[in-house]
């Protein structure tokens, strides 16, 4: 009987070990099946695309030819006009750009070669963690520029998630392909805005554009 119950439980056992393992290979399919039953489904992300570029840009064309004055642009929105009409906006150098609109804030993130970042020293024992190419974090707020322009002041930049601290920014975002500029704070990149466009700022998930400042008329 011993031998019995020692048998039954290695078999029971031996079940659970497979069941698990097929729960884990099989788990996609396990989840979409559990929301079939619940009545709900999984709703992926969108995707950059150039369809949502072409989109966008027909936003930005309502500005230009004066049938719109204010448009609002989602995240998604700003990902496919960077990847698949503005992409030489960023330095050639830099890899992988992801856009990132965090309530009133923008955010941009890239891989670049970690030789780009300031030098070594200024980086302290840092520098000593970071691989040849590094994830690089901008985040910042939007401020009115002239030339049909807008300044993104930088409120922080990470290398492979480490801050860097405030007084090596300068050097930093000249990395960065900044350039100095009548106006431009020295924390700040300058960002030209599309034909068009006089004003722009980041408000509630989305970047808003105005044909002119005193825009009134919505139509996102």
């Amino acid at each position: 009987m011993i031998v019995l119950g020692c048998f039954r439980r290695l078999t029971l056992l031996l079940v659970l070990v497979v069941a698990a393992g097929a729960a884990w290979l099989f788990r996609d399919r396990l989840l979409i099946a559990w929301n079939d039953l619940r009545g709900t489904a999984v709703v992926e992300a969108p995707r950059s695309s150039p369809e949502i570029a072409e989109q966008a840009e027909a936003k930005l064309a309502g500005l230009a030819n004066g049938d719109r004055t204010r448009v609002a642009l989602a995240e998604i929105e700003v990902q496919s006009l960077l990847e698949f009409r503005y992409r030489q906006l960023l330095p050639a150098f830099v890899d992988s750009p992801r856009v990132e609109i965090r309530g009133d804030r923008l955010g941009l993130r890239v891989r670049m070669p970690s030789d780009r970042l300031p030098r070594v020293e200024e980086l302290g024992d840092a520098a000593h963690l970071l691989p040849d190419t590094t994830e690089v974090s901008v985040r910042g707020t939007l401020l009115p520029l002239d030339g049909g322009r807008v300044a993104l002041a930088i409120d922080e930049v990470r290398a492979a998630r480490i801050p860097l601290p405030a007084r090596i920014l300068p050097s930093a975002l000249e990395r960065l392909g900044r350039r100095d500029e009548p106006g431009l704070p020295p924390d700040a990149l300058a960002v030209p805005l599309p034909p068009g466009v006089a004003a722009a700022y980041v408000r509630r998930d989305s970047l808003v554009l105005l044909s002119r400042p005193d825009g009134t008329r919505d139509e996102d």
